[in-house]
């Protein structure tokens, strides 16, 4: 089980879903205003400490899915904005599966204009998340505010340690990351900051630039993606044009890193390839999904016995596919495609097919490595994120992947 997460600002994804059949639902929403303005200008290593109480207010219409963070079964937060960069933008959460919603946007952002941008946003659990806002220039500073009650108060705590727009990532209320990461064609640049105490000071573990870097630095080659499980442990997926692409584990915070063996899987690398999602490991058994690009475009799930130091590939059976794969515990892996789910319980030994009553169709791009869109929490409960040409939509499962109804989030 992984984050489920969409981000539309940095590069192309991995895994685009779009979907043949759809049906419609009606949502009841409790509506939350923001009447009061938050500063958005705050002086390096400033103590901030500006508290806000959303009260109630109208949700604006015509925005689409920015972001979407499931947070267990019924817990799921979804940053939403008017994708023309003029119009309306805010953070929903429902607490009931998307029967219901409350908009919990931190007050004076419910507008994209001056320097009340949201640029980033990442939510921990039922209860923790943060905001980064601030205008859309290069220059521009960019506060960052966090909520402790799931988005009932929020309060400014400081700014993101960088004017680029960054990936935020907690593993704890006060341990987190933000990843500045620039494409140049198939390389990648990096520069990982990291926080102690909730945002308020950030410094630089680790850079790769593009000439020589120092030993244990992330290589310059490849697309990138940083995701951290623990305060000490963290992955770095990657996605190549032609080749293997590696993994890099970190236990010192991002520090330093070390390639992990990965076995070559089978199949034409001429069109790239790379991790589709965060490894999981419990103990020392692990899983990660993988997908190769192409005209037959096959996934496989990687798997690790020591650890996560050396990963083979299992091929699922049948001819190759593109299948999106969610990996619930090292063992019990939801390949998605079509109206069918490949599921298995012991780590590919054996498989059974799920039929659908939603087409989801996959498609692959292989520069650019991203969290999952589909996220099964439970065995039962699960979330997928569909994109076509002119929408993003979110659907979810109670019964294991058999029906599917899409979920109505106010303003989109």
């Amino acid at each position: 089980m992984t984050h489920l997460s969409i981000m539309l600002s940095r590069h192309l994804r991995v895994v685009v879903l779009s979907v043949a059949i759809t049906t419609s639902s009606v949502v009841t929403m409790a509506g939350c205003d923001q009447s009061a303005s938050v500063s958005s200008r705050i002086a390096p290593g400033q103590a901030v400490a500006t508290e806000f109480v959303a009260t109630s207010r109208a949700v604006a219409g015509g925005q689409s899915l920015r972001q979407v963070l499931p947070a267990g079964a019924s817990t799921t937060w979804a940053w939403t904005a008017n994708m023309s960069g003029r119009g309306a933008q805010g953070i929903e959460r429902t607490t009931d599966g998307g029967s219901h919603w409350t908009d919990v946007t931190p007050p004076g952002l419910d507008d994209q204009v001056g320097d009340h941008y949201i640029n980033g946003f990442f939510a921990l659990g039922a209860d923790h998340a943060w905001v980064a806002y601030g205008g859309v220039s290069e220059a521009d500073t960019q506060t960052i505010t966090a909520t402790s009650d799931g988005g009932r108060h929020w309060k400014i705590v400081g700014r993101q340690p960088n004017f680029d727009t960054c990936d935020l990532d907690f593993v704890t209320p006060s341990d987190g990351w933000c990843a500045v990461i620039t494409a140049y064609r198939g390389y990648e640049t990096v520069t990982l900051y990291r926080t102690t105490d909730d945002a308020k000071h950030w410094r630089i573990v680790s850079e790769t630039g593009t000439g020589t870097n120092p030993p244990g630095s992330l290589p310059f080659l490849g697309d990138k993606n940083i995701q951290f499980v623990r305060p000490k442990v963290g992955w770095t997926l990657f996605a190549y044009p032609t080749a293997v692409p590696p993994l890099y584990e970190t236990t010192n915070g991002g520090k330093t890193w070390v390639k992990r063996h990965v076995t070559k899987a089978s199949g034409d690398l001429d069109q790239g390839s790379g991790f589709s999602s965060q490894p999981l490991l419990e103990g020392e058994d692990g899983a990660v999904g993988y997908t190769i690009g192409g005209p037959t475009k096959k996934s496989v799930v990687y798997v690790t016995n020591d650890g996560g130091a050396d990963w083979r590939p299992v091929t699922p059976p049948g001819p190759p596919e593109g299948w999106l794969v969610d990996t619930i515990t090292p063992l019990r892996w939801r390949l998605v495609n079509g109206d069918r789910i490949l599921a298995t319980d012991d780590g590919g030994k054996t498989w059974h097919t799920i039929t659908t009553n939603v087409s989801f169709q996959l498609f692959y791009a292989y520069d650019s490595p991203t969290a999952p869109v589909v996220d099964f929490v439970t065995r039962e409960v699960g979330w997928i994120v569909l994109e076509t040409p002119v929408t993003t939509t979110l659907w979810r499962t109670t019964d294991g992947g058999s029906k599917w109804r899409r979920v109505a989030i106010p303003g989109t």
